[in-house]
């Protein structure tokens, strides 16, 4: 392994179940264990348990945490009551996307996670926005344990483990409870388009509450899922991935993500560049459903007729969607609309695809 990734908690424990390890985000992270569609199919039937650890929290504290962090996210702060978890989109002065991110107050501080290739960045923006406020950083990058637990069995297999009453606890919420005697940071929150659940730890007690899991997990079909398989389970969901569905230049309205965009709560950090640009001609985020089974790539070229419209923004074959091929693409205003044909071009020859409404998957209730 190169000297520049950094190495997991978890890796052995990864590497004796078989994973195979690739560098993603400057970490060695496991992109499978057995294959992608059985760690896939694992998650939507079952109980699947992803090791996020490249992922970047953040814990904020301080009296003006709400009205500081109000005026850096477009959506809103102050609402947010002890145990709630919200959906951020951190703005830039253009208008554009810094980072999305999961913030969960609790009684006595803010856990902020931000996307593994974005850390650094992250940090930097916070930081040069903190001056003359109440508010105190502690980045955790590479210093918590990340694992997600994820798939229709999550709920009943954790419940065994926990002293808290998880049939209380309802989707985007989080609480400090224990596994097994251990602290644990925990959410019911997930990137899988099924119900599932989030636990932060200490590095030092990832190896028990590791191997508990899997020990328990065992009786409920449990299986390990890496990163190829989140990746696919994310994109049927409609789930944004930083880097296709957003970046510094489109904005939300451009990237479907209108909702969290929460006009009346008064200025934030982008909000005049962002309000002016809300009707401006540029391109929009659709899904594309192809008439083939064949898979397209991020960057391939969409058209309309013989004329250039946009870009894939992300692609798979997707197992919960009739095993088609999937993708999103940025294309110009006007060729949007639900039921239109598109063309992608695929190593020289056209495919054309069926603009379709996101997501592409919801999970049964």
């Amino acid at each position: 392994m190169s000297e520049s990734l950094y190495e997991i908690p978890l890796d052995r424990e990864h590497r004796r179940l078989g994973a195979q390890m690739v560098p993603f985000a400057g970490f060695s992270m496991p992109i499978r264990y057995t294959s992608i569609l059985q760690e896939h199919r694992a998650v939507r039937e079952r109980v699947g348990l992803f090791d996020l650890s490249h992922m970047a929290p953040f814990e904020l504290s301080g009296h003006d945490v709400a009205t500081w962090f109000e005026r850096l996210s477009c959506n809103r702060v102050s609402t947010m009551g002890i145990g709630v978890a919200r959906y951020h989109l951190l703005m830039n002065e253009r208008g554009g996307v810094h980072d999305d991110v999961i913030l969960y107050r609790l009684a006595d501080r803010y856990i902020l996670i931000a996307n593994a290739a974005n850390a650094d960045k992250v940090d930097e923006h916070l930081r040069s926005h903190a001056h003359g406020v109440d508010v105190r950083i502690d980045a955790l990058h590479r210093r918590r344990v990340l694992l997600a637990l994820q798939g229709p069995s999550a709920a009943a297999l954790l419940s065994d483990l926990t002293p808290h009453d998880l049939t209380t606890m309802k989707s985007y919420t989080a609480v400090d409870t224990e596994i097994d005697n251990v602290p644990v940071f925990l959410a019911r929150t997930g990137y899988t388009g099924e119900d599932g659940f989030e636990l932060l730890l200490a590095p030092e007690h990832a190896v028990s509450v590791f191997r508990r899991l899997l020990e328990h997990g065992a009786a409920w079909g449990l299986e390990m899922a890496g990163l190829g398989a989140r990746d696919i389970l994310r994109l049927e969901a409609g789930m944004p991935l930083y880097g296709h569905e957003l970046d510094e230049e489109h904005t939300p309205f451009q990237s479907g993500l209108a909702w969290a965009v929460k006009a009346d709560k008064g200025p934030f950090l982008g909000s005049q560049a962002l309000h002016a640009r809300r009707e401006e001609a540029g391109e929009r985020l659709v899904g594309l459903i192809l008439r083939q089974r064949i898979p397209a790539r991020h960057g391939y070229a969409v058209f309309a007729e013989d004329r250039r419209v946009g870009a894939i923004a992300s692609a798979t074959i997707a197992p919960s969607v009739g095993d088609r091929s999937i993708a999103t693409a940025f294309v110009e205003a006007g060729y949007d609309e639900r039921g239109r044909t598109l063309s992608i071009e695929i190593r020289g020859r056209m495919y054309e695809a069926e603009v379709v409404a996101l997501p592409f998957y919801r999970r049964h209730s």
